[in-house]
C-alpha cells in the first residue's frame, strides 16, 4: 500500500478532518501527512527537572543533529507541508550552535515554526540571534511564579536569571516593534480534583505589561518518567485509544523516528532517515500501523512507555451526530481509494 502525502498540502481542513476519520475508524495506513512535525535538534539537556525523563535517562544515546540530516528533513518536510513544525522535543533546543541558521531553513518551507526552551540560555546575544531569524513562535517553560519550588523542580536553574532573561527578551522585541515571534508563557500546576487548570495570580503578574500568551496545564508523569509526587493520573476508568499517533511523529537528532513525543528512550522507532527512510515511508510503515492497530484493539498497556502513560486513561469524546460525519466519511473513502493495492493481472 502506498500513501498519497502531498494531496492535502494546501487543505489543512481537509486533512484534519481526515484525521478526525482516522481516529474514529482506526485507520492504519493514512492518506494525509503527518499534521504536526517535531525536529528535535538535539536530546541533550543542560538541567535535570523532577518531572522530565531527562531526570533518570537510560542508554539513549546523546547529541546534536547533523545540518546535512536537518536539510534533508526540511526538504521533505517542504513537500508535506504539516500544520507545525516543532523545532524541539527531548532536549533544550537553544543548546544546538546552529540553531539560529535551522530556523531560517525551516522558515523558508512556508510551515510556521516553533520552538520550546528553558531559557536558562537566552542571555541578550543568544536572545539577539533568535529575534534576527524569522521564527513564527517561542514557548519558556517557565513553570510558576513560587521561586522556591522553582528552583526545586528546575534543578541546575535559577529562578530569578531565567525571569531576567524572559524579560529581556520581551524588552528587545517591543524595543524592535516586532510582532513576531509570538511568546507563550507555560505555567505548570499540581494536578487536584476538580481543581480549574487556570494561571494563577501571582503568574499573570510576573508578566503584566508584556505582550505574550498564557498557558497553564496540569503537571502530567511523562509516561511513567516524573519522579514528582503531584502529576494528574487516570481519573476515570477505561483506557482510550491514543490520539498522537494519527497526527504527529518525532525526527530525533540521530534520524531515527519516534512514534510519540513521550517516548526519549526510543521504545517505538518506526523509521530512520539515516537508513534510507523517510517522513513518508515512516508515517505508515509496519511498526507504526502496529501501533495503530494495538491502540484500537487496547493493547498499548503491554508496551513501554505508553503502559505507564496518563495520557492514555480520559473519558471518551460524544460522537457527533451521524450526518455530521458524512463529509468526513465521504473524504475517507474518496482517498483511501488510492491505498488498495492494484488487482491482479488477468491470466
Amino acid at each position: 500500500m502506498r500513501t498519497i502525502p502531498t494531496r492535502l498540502e494546501s487543505h489543512p481542513e481537509l486533512r484534519r478532518r481526515l484525521c478526525a476519520e482516522a481516529k474514529r475508524r482506526g485507520g492504519l495506513v493514512l492518506p494525509y501527512a503527518p499534521l504536526e512535525i517535531f525536529v528535535d535538534p538535539t536530546n541533550i539537556c543542560d538541567l535535570r527537572c523532577t518531572f522530565c525523563p531527562q531526570s533518570n535517562w537510560g542508554e539513549r544515546q546523546r547529541g546534536f543533529m547533523s545540518m546535512e540530516l536537518f536539510e534533508r528533513v526540511i526538504a521533505e518536510v517542504a513537500v508535506l507541508k504539516p500544520r507545525q513544525l516543532k523545532l524541539f522535543c527531548y532536549g533544550e533546543t537553544l543548546l544546538h550552535p546552529q540553531l539560529p541558521e535551522m530556523i531560517h531553513k525551516a522558515e523558508e518551507t512556508g510551515v510556521p515554526v516553533i520552538i520550546h526552551t528553558n531559557a536558562k540560555r537566552l542571555d541578550e546575544e543568544m536572545a539577539r540571534r533568535i529575534l534576527d531569524t524569522p521564527l513564527s513562535e517561542i514557548c519558556f517553560s517557565f513553570d510558576t511564579a513560587d521561586r522556591d519550588l522553582y528552583n526545586r523542580m528546575r534543578i541546575r536553574s535559577d529562578f530569578d536569571r531565567v525571569l531576567g532573561n524572559i524579560r529581556r527578551f520581551l524588552t528587545l522585541r517591543q524595543e524592535r516593534g516586532a510582532s513576531r515571534p509570538q511568546v507563550i508563557l507555560q505555567e505548570i500546576i499540581p494536578f487536584a480534583p476538580d481543581k480549574p487548570c487556570v494561571n494563577t495570580p501571582e503568574y499573570r503578574q510576573l508578566f503584566d505589561g508584556f505582550d505574550v500568551r498564557l498557558d497553564v496545564r496540569f503537571l502530567h508523569s511523562f509516561a511513567g518518567a516524573s519522579t514528582e509526587s503531584q502529576f494528574e493520573t487516570m481519573r476515570l476508568s477505561g483506557t482510550s485509544p491514543c490520539h498522537e499517533i494519527y497526527h504527529r511523529l518525532v525526527i530525533a537528532f540521530d534520524g531515527k523516528v519516534h512514534a510519540c513525543c513521550l517516548d526519549p528512550e526510543g521504545h517505538n522507532i518506526i523509521g530512520d532517515l539515516a537508513a534510507g527512510d523517510t517522513i513518508t515511508s515512516a508515517w505508515n510503515s509496519p511498526a507504526m500501523q502496529r501501533l495503530r492497530h494495538l491502540t484500537q484493539t487496547g493493547g498499548m498497556g503491554a508496551i513501554a512507555p505508553c503502559n505507564q502513560c496518563h495520557m492514555l486513561h480520559h473519558p471518551y469524546q460524544k460522537r457527533r451526530r451521524f450526518w455530521r460525519r458524512i463529509p468526513a466519511r465521504l473524504l475517507w473513502w474518496w482517498y483511501t481509494r488510492s491505498l488498495a493495492p492494484p488487482a491482479p493481472p488477468t491470466p
